[in-house]
């Protein structure tokens, strides 16, 4: 969707609804709609991609006037039969949505050192040198975004083309690379192949390797996606090589940077049962290095993860918020700092500040899968889960290897859209049986009729632990619009078997 001054022009599906004008234009020609219809239609588009619920609905184009639900149907059948039936949405309970298309996601010394040696122009044809040339540089520009690798400049690195693997140690000691990128890129048309390996030079061996190809886009959108997933996951393998090598040495004899790594990897660890060791490898790594902006970040996580999943304390959230802070101060260009910044603030309802804050981490790093991710985490916190299903996709499609979480996410923007069986069938593939994920997955059965596996996941929910699913639904996830969190109780009582009346107790404990 794009809006134009004070949002009085909304275009969306090849529709333009200028509201200044009163005017709703199709592709080639005006369409008309009546005004009951047209003011539905104003207020669904100042609100693209949230669920309007159908008593908003009809206090804003009825005020004051006593109506059933058949006006409001008659008007959505109306607007439908314009635009098509795809771009109204009915979400089940709920109210409506405009489904148009959401924006498409946008576009230390012990640190590894990357080198990105010039690729080979396998179509053979002169022409195309510029265009491989800068395909290999933008892998450069994009792995420096991320901060955790030194990837060398052009001069350097482009003084080698795709060498065999006796030329590999050539290159570590004229420039000093622990690791190379090599690949090779074919143009047909305005279709191109690309082929890319990582080699981690000390043990001449390839460590990773994958091929591209356009799927008949643009080919400056296909160099684009192509570049995006090859940065990522290079990135990923690089910090995976350097984890290896850091694991195999005492804690007592690593680096700060290394320390980092081992933190790191405890925090993504699907069970995550040692949090309390990631916070002391971030400490250690601060020890080490007192101005290393980023163990302060990932220090500053791994507090605010504290109690699971946005239950930590105000006291906590404080001192992860300080944290955070003090590795901006240190590291103010490092997008990670932004990200886990967004996290705690949106922890900490400000969901305006955590906006802000992601929106800075993927101008600053437009590769970063976790970013990307987090972003559709946050639209769906803020009521607009339609445009996060589009950023989570995107995450998933980067990083086909992701964490544990990005489904976690994507099953709550599922579940928000009242698609409640896909919403049950990305939760099922958690590899924790969290009391909170549990909670989630026994609402979306609920939601879909199926008590008894419902009820199943209330059960399996220890009776020892003090956690509350109806509280948690209505007071442990961020949310910023209280009908959301009211959504998400709603399938909970379902499964808990409780009323839903205003009066009913809000803390039943399993």
């Amino acid at each position: 969707m794009t809006t134009a001054t004070a949002d009085q022009v909304f275009r969306f599906g090849g529709f333009t609804l200028d509201l200044a004008r009163g005017t709703l234009c199709g592709v080639n020609e005006p369409l008309y709609l009546r005004p009951k219809a047209y003011a539905l239609l104003s207020h669904l588009a100042r609100n693209m991609g949230r669920v309007v619920p159908k008593s908003e609905l009809m206090d804003v184009v009825w005020p004051g006037v006593y109506v059933t639900e058949d006006s409001l149907t008659q008007s959505i059948r109306e607007i439908r039969k314009v635009l098509g039936d795809d771009m109204v949405r009915t979400v089940s309970k709920r109210g409506y949505m405009l489904a148009a298309e959401a924006q498409a996601a946008p576009e230390i010394s012990t640190q590894p050192i990357v080198a990105v040696v010039r690729f080979r122009n396998d179509s053979g044809d002169p022409a195309d040198e510029a265009m491989v040339d800068g395909f290999a540089e933008d892998i450069i520009n994009g792995v420096a975004r991320f901060g955790t690798v030194t990837v060398l400049a052009r001069n350097s690195s482009f003084s080698f083309a795709s060498f065999g693997r006796a030329e590999w140690s050539q290159i570590r000691a004229r420039i000093g690379a622990d690791y190379l990128v090599e690949g090779s890129l074919r143009r047909q048309g305005e279709h191109i192949v690309v082929a890319v390996s990582l080699v981690d030079i000390a043990t001449a061996s390839q460590l990773w390797g994958d091929r591209y190809q356009s799927q008949g886009a643009g080919l400056f959108a296909v160099e684009r996606e192509i570049v995006e997933q090859i940065v990522s996951r290079l990135v990923t393998r690089v910090t995976n090589a350097g984890l290896e090598q850091a694991s195999r040495k005492p804690v007592t004899s690593l680096a700060a940077y290394e320390l980092l790594l081992r933190g790191f990897a405890l925090l993504r660890d699907p069970a995550q049962t040692d949090q309390r060791g990631a916070e002391a490898l971030f400490e250690a790594a601060i020890a080490k290095d007192p101005n290393y902006g980023l163990a302060y970040t990932y220090l500053a996580l791994a507090r605010a993860l504290d109690g699971e999943f946005g239950r930590a304390s105000d006291a906590v959230l404080e001192n992860a918020r300080d944290l955070a802070d003090k590795g901006l101060a240190l590291s103010p260009d490092q997008p990670t700092g932004h990200r886990v910044q967004s996290l705690i603030r949106l922890y900490m309802r400000d969901h305006v500040a955590a906006e802000h804050h992601m929106r800075i981490a993927l101008q600053l790093n437009p590769y970063d899968a976790d970013s990307i991710e987090q972003m559709g985490m946050l639209l769906t916190m803020r009521g607009r889960p339609l445009e996060a299903l589009t950023w989570l996709a995107r995450g998933i499609r980067i990083d086909p290897l992701h964490p544990h979480w990005y489904q976690f996410d994507r099953a709550l923007a599922l579940y928000m859209m009242g698609e409640y069986r896909q919403a049950a069938e990305a939760l099922e593939l958690a590899t924790r049986p969290a009391p909170w994920i549990r909670t989630r997955l026994a609402a979306c059965y609920a939601q879909m009729g199926d008590m008894e596996r419902a009820r199943r996941q209330i059960a399996l929910i220890e009776e020892g632990e003090p956690f509350s699913p109806l509280d948690y639904a209505l007071r442990g996830v961020p949310f910023e619009n209280p009908a959301d969190a009211e959504h998400l109780a709603e399938g909970v009582r379902l499964a808990l078997g409780v009323g839903t009346s205003a009066g009913q107790s809000t803390t039943t404990t399993i």
